[in-house]
């Protein structure tokens, strides 16, 4: 039983026990969104870039951040990937309205390569990220921030991106009109969802799809952190048919009296394939939930899929979900 990215799976594993440690402090998050314009050092291409970011103050003016980044696309790579950030910042001008923050931590990447011959490659690695922001909170829940990213691989595409964008803050930590007769969020019910979307094989060589099919069970493990257990079908594409089961850690969030929470899951995915053989490598994720009743919600999942023989894929979910209450 071949684990095919042990690295992964144990910087998944490391980033999740860090959160969870972060939330037992009973201190403010936040989640932002970004978008710019990214470069690549040398010759100066250009492309896009855009960032979700969960943040979790754990002491006076220090923070971590778990963060998805697409790098876009610049010729020949496709490059994106999760990034994992401790951070300082200090209040400018007198006043908490104004922060300037600096990040540093690891980048784990995903780099979608064309190769001469034509074909392709998935290349996974490891690089540092250093981090500058410049927030301004114009009340105490909604902020708006500039971002600037330098992400050097030794030997790699080395780039440097710049991004504006929005967020929200929210938790213990933030006393204003809007949440401050809210209660605190328990832990998430129990749901069972089903979902369906579209798998997308990561290539240069087009659109390779399929139809996939997701079972999941969640619960809350504590507040702010859930547990899945999946039942994944990727569907049958001409490179691939994969099936199996995935167990993830999710620090979640909740944008009060709104239904609406965003989540980032990482764990272990074991699976077959073609092959016959069993397979384990990590699962990672994005999710947004909405809740439309008591007993209901809908759900979005963007899982991806890690392999060590250039056939990572992309898995896009919707579905509807019960919860036990």
């Amino acid at each position: 039983m071949p684990f095919t990215a042990p690295v992964t799976a144990a910087r998944f594993i490391l980033g999740a026990l860090l959160l969870l440690s972060c939330i037992s402090t009973g201190r403010s998050q936040e989640v932002s969104l970004l978008g710019g314009s990214l470069s690549r050092a040398g010759d100066r291409t250009t492309t896009y870039a855009w960032e979700l970011e969960y943040k979790q103050d754990f002491y006076d003016n220090m923070a971590a951040s778990m963060a998805y980044i697409n790098e876009g696309h610049l010729p020949g790579h496709r490059r994106d990937g999760d990034a994992w950030q401790g951070w300082v910042n200090r209040p400018l001008a007198g006043s908490d309205r104004l922060t300037l923050s600096l990040g540093a931590g690891v980048y784990y990447y995903y780099d979608t390569q064309q190769l001469p011959t034509g074909s392709w490659a998935n290349t996974h690695g490891a690089a540092p990220i250093l981090s500058f922001s410049l927030t301004g909170t114009p009340d105490d829940a909604i902020f708006y921030q500039f971002m600037y990213n330098h992400i050097d691989p030794p030997g790699r595409m080395r780039t440097d991106s710049f991004s504006l964008g929005l967020g929200y803050r929210f938790g213990p930590g933030v006393e204003h009109a809007k949440t401050a007769s809210l209660p605190q969020e328990d832990e998430t019910d129990t749901q069972f969802t089903v979902l369906s979307g579209r798998t997308v094989v990561n290539t240069f060589a087009g659109h390779i799809i399929a139809v996939p099919v997701e079972t999941e069970l969640r619960t809350g493990l504590a507040p702010h952190l859930d547990g899945t257990a999946s039942l994944l079908y990727e569907g049958d594409s001409n490179l691939e048919d994969r099936h199996g089961v995935a167990f993830q850690l999710w620090p979640v969030t909740v944008l009060p009296s709104s239904g609406l929470s965003v989540g980032f899951g990482v764990g272990p995915y074991a699976y077959t394939d073609r092959s016959h053989s069993l397979k384990v490598t990590a699962l990672s994720s994005l999710t947004v939930a909405r809740d439309v009743s008591e007993h209901w919600n809908v759900r979005l999942i963007w899982d991806r899929v890690t392999t060590h023989y250039s056939r990572d894929s992309d898995i896009f979910l919707a579905g509807l979900g019960y919860c036990w209450r």
